[in-house]
């Protein structure tokens, strides 16, 4: 199939993209930016935040999303939201609604809380604070001290449950399993076994940097060509049942009548340069579709749920973040990948419609 052979020369052409094109994200924006080696940022910031750097120390506090990006990663601030990526990783602080941890090594420390729902992608990862509703772990060595006040799944090799407080647990049953006698835990579920867990640790890895590398891409896009997310928003506002399968529609239409009308256009001399323009197109058409799907995500979520002033890299950032967690999940992740990329090429035709 067409979309398997691209798959890694279109994650070739992202990074390519992404080095070229990093320094822009230096322009301002909306969101409260910093870049440097070594970040230490100790502010009250009345509007989301994005933090890039090798050694990062984050005390703020932020009336919005907080999102850091680097190698040694301390969050000790407060947020109503966080997005982690980094290799090392401690969390100190508070997050009053939901986070997003990506990294190497994770810990989440005594003095930190998590308000509702958090999600890990780790090798090992250790939680010794508190999380007041539901934690997703993904990782090699997952290690539990804390409280978990709501349900607690883990995918992972090798799991140890201490003196820990767990309302429900799940775990895969193929996981070498120590539960100490004092945790206190309210039900146990066993799940299916992991069926790649010698390569686990290679997945989280690629999913990061794939995720960061997407991030940054559209990023990039949006600051350089800002009128295109605003012409994209405008268009968002109109979305409907019909609207929305009428994109789903056009997308998958073109997936199969582009190469094929490519192929004809190369069986003519005059007509070989507007082929080979035509599949080009084609190929970055598709590396961009699961970005505007995740735009269109983060639009719908942001229009129901923040209802704020529209800000068009946070509404990336979020459903950019959450299309990528979908498209990695085991089985379902090929057609979660195929759906987005079918939708993102009907966004990118209704880009060419005339209002």
């Amino acid at each position: 199939m067409v979309i398997y052979y691209l798959g890694d020369r279109m994650r070739k052409l992202k990074y390519l993209l992404l080095l070229l094109l990093v320094v822009p994200m230096i322009a301002k924006a909306d969101v409260n930016t910093v870049i440097g080696d070594s970040v230490n940022e100790d502010n009250k910031v009345n509007s989301s935040s994005a933090i890039f750097g090798n050694n990062i120390t984050s005390n703020n506090i932020t009336e919005g999303i907080e999102a850091l990006f680097g190698n040694n990663v301390n969050y000790n601030g407060t947020s109503d939201y966080s997005l982690v990526f980094g290799n090392n990783i401690n969390i100190n602080g508070i997050i009053n609604n939901d986070g997003f941890i990506f990294g190497n090594l994770v810990n989440i420390n005594e003095d930190s809380e998590v308000n509702r729902d958090l999600i890990i992608f780790g090798s090992e990862v250790k939680i010794n604070g508190k999380i007041n509703r539901d934690v997703r772990i993904f990782a090699s060595s997952v290690v539990i001290n804390g409280e978990v006040t709501g349900n607690l799944s883990i995918n992972a090799t090798n799991i140890d449950i201490n003196e820990a407080v767990i309302g429900t647990l799940s775990y895969n049953k193929d996981a070498t399993v120590n539960i100490a006698d004092n945790a206190k835990i309210g039900e146990t579920i066993l799940t299916d076994e992991i069926l790649t867990k010698t390569t686990l640790i290679d997945q989280v890895i690629k999913f990061i940097i794939n995720l960061i590398s997407t991030l940054v891409l559209f990023s990039v896009i949006c600051l350089i060509i800002p009128q295109l997310f605003k012409r994209v928003n405008d268009k968002n506002k109109s979305i409907n049942v019909l609207s929305f399968f009428s994109l789903f529609g056009f997308g998958a239409l073109s997936l199969i009548l582009i190469p094929a009308i490519s192929l004809v256009l190369f069986s003519f001399t005059f007509t070989f340069s507007l082929a080979l323009l035509s599949l080009v197109l084609y190929i970055i058409a598709i590396c961009l579709a699961t970005i505007f799907t995740g735009y269109l995500l983060g639009y719908i979520i942001w229009k129901n749920f923040v209802k704020k002033e529209e800000n068009p890299l946070l509404i990336g950032l979020v459903g950019i973040t959450i299309i990528s967690i979908l498209t990695s999940i085991p089985t379902l992740g090929f057609m979660f990948s195929f759906l987005a990329i079918m939708i993102g090429m009907g966004i990118i035709l209704q880009q060419f419609r005339k209002d």
